[in-house]
């Protein structure tokens, strides 16, 4: 076969567009610190890079709502935590006024703080997160409780507050991070036990000592219950914290198996830059020497 000096040009000329790639490969792996800059650099690590970006967007969602049903449950111990003290407060007037020392003008004066505190439990009822109602339910646009009466007609109205919407937390898990109003303030008797009362120390009935009794006794068991709500929302923030850490800890793995996928190593990577540097000047030379040498003209002279 003849070689001509056309051929021999040709192939320096592809030897060097070859060791150019090559170079600017090189150099883009470490202007980004990536090993993989292209699919076709490794298609079983690009497949990997892939799913875990699409798992990590995931866990991030995740973690998203987890931290939000974590802020309705610390919202709902407090109300919570406010009712129970509303509820001993209440249970200390009444008690106050079953002795005999109790007169009508002191049960006048037990009522009317036993009055603000049904408005107050009212409110808690109403309690706002964001821009819903975290007790409202299924319509958590709607204001879910109402105080209605005064005196002997002191009562409340409902919109039958239901519905617990569940969030996803992770893989296959979800969870209704807070009660219903219904569970709340009318399963556990709150509202019922403290107009109740009210209406006991109002002026008909303040001088009727089973009146009272049963109004405390109806007390007693409201707190009770409101107690193993309290429960479950300690129960339900524990598992919410448990599921974060472990959200984290996932986040943290797969990220690290995503970087070892796709990132280069720097020291590695400039090492194999300089080889290709002096690669690419020594393609150059012998390319300059084939192209630049003496011609049949030269040898004639």
């Amino acid at each position: 076969m003849r070689i001509t000096s056309n051929m021999m040009a040709a192939q320096q000329m592809a030897g060097l567009q070859s060791n150019m790639a090559a170079l600017q490969k090189a150099q883009e792996q470490v202007t980004l610190g990536k090993r993989l800059t292209a699919a076709s650099d490794d298609p079983a690590a690009a497949m990997g890079v892939m799913k875990s970006g699409s798992s990590l967007r995931a866990l991030e969602q995740y973690r998203t709502n987890v931290k939000r049903a974590s802020s309705r449950v610390d919202v709902e111990d407090s109300v919570l935590q406010q009712l129970g003290d509303l509820v001993t407060r209440v249970k200390q007037l009444g008690i106050s006024q079953s002795g005999d020392t109790a007169t009508a003008q002191t049960r006048a004066a037990a009522n009317t703080e036993v009055t603000q505190i049904f408005q107050q439990i009212v409110q808690l009822g109403n309690t706002k997160f964001g821009s819903e109602y975290l007790f409202g339910g299924e319509q958590s646009t709607t204001p879910p409780f109402a105080a209605t009466g005064s005196g002997a007609t002191l009562d409340f109205t409902s919109t039958n507050p239901t519905g617990q919407r569940s969030i996803a937390i992770a893989d296959g898990q979800t969870a209704a991070p807070t009660h219903d109003g219904k569970q709340v303030f009318l399963d556990t008797g709150v509202l019922d036990a403290v107009r109740d009362m009210s209406r006991a120390l109002g002026p008909n009935a303040g001088a009727v000592p089973s009146i009272l009794s049963t109004a405390l006794t109806k007390l007693d068991t409201a707190f009770s219950s409101v107690q193993t709500v309290v429960g479950d929302t300690g129960a339900m923030a524990n598992r919410l914290s448990s599921v974060g850490e472990n959200l984290t800890a996932l986040n943290t793995n797969l990220t690290t198996f995503k970087s070892n996928l796709e990132d280069i190593d720097i020291e590695t990577a400039m090492t194999e830059l300089t080889n290709r540097q002096l690669a690419y000047q020594a393609a150059l030379l012998a390319t300059s020497k084939v192209t630049g040498g003496p011609s049949l003209v030269d040898y004639l002279k």
